[in-house]
């Protein structure tokens, strides 16, 4: 294979020299570019720690958001008075008679105060009594002491004292 007169008249020295300068330039560009991907790697690793603390951030606050919600909508809900309690009564208690219907002092829960009622109810029957308390329950009252006696009277019926709180 016969060269070009133009490439004969450079030495070889010249040559090694070109193929060493081309060798050493590929070896600081691939050293270049080695340090600049680690360091790339770096940013793209921090990066998505920030994104991983961001998104446990916005999980702990929805979740408090919720939590805000749902104490608003239950202090926005109708709340335990003595008519809604004696309205349950009058509802569910038809053959009873309501003798006492009374606030009473409760005990605070997780630092809020409980409203609590106190009433009594006599001569009535033991589905009544069931039914005011699935009543009461499903309007979010919980029973707190319930005490049924039967009296000497009419010891058919039962006489009912039961304090309730909401829940």
């Amino acid at each position: 294979m016969k060269m070009p007169p133009a490439l004969l008249l450079v030495p070889e020295r010249v040559w090694l020299f070109l193929f060493l300068g081309i060798f050493f330039l590929g070896g600081v560009a691939s050293y270049v570019i080695y340090t600049d991907a680690g360091a790339l790697e770096q940013k793209i690793v921090s990066k998505q720690r920030e994104v991983s603390s961001v998104l446990q951030l916005k999980d702990a606050y929805d979740a408090r958001k919720r939590s805000a919600e749902k104490s608003l909508q239950k202090s926005e809900s109708v709340g335990m008075s003595l008519a809604s309690v004696e309205s349950i009564v009058t509802k569910t208690l038809v053959g009873g008679k309501l003798t006492m219907l009374k606030p009473a002092a409760s005990k605070e829960e997780k630092g809020t105060p409980q409203m609590a009622v106190e009433l009594g109810v006599t001569g009535a029957a033991l589905g009544e009594i069931v039914a005011f308390l699935k009543a009461a329950q499903d309007a979010g009252f919980h029973v707190k002491r319930l005490q049924l006696t039967v009296p000497q009277a009419n010891p058919s019926a039962l006489d009912m004292h039961v304090t309730m709180t909401q829940t």
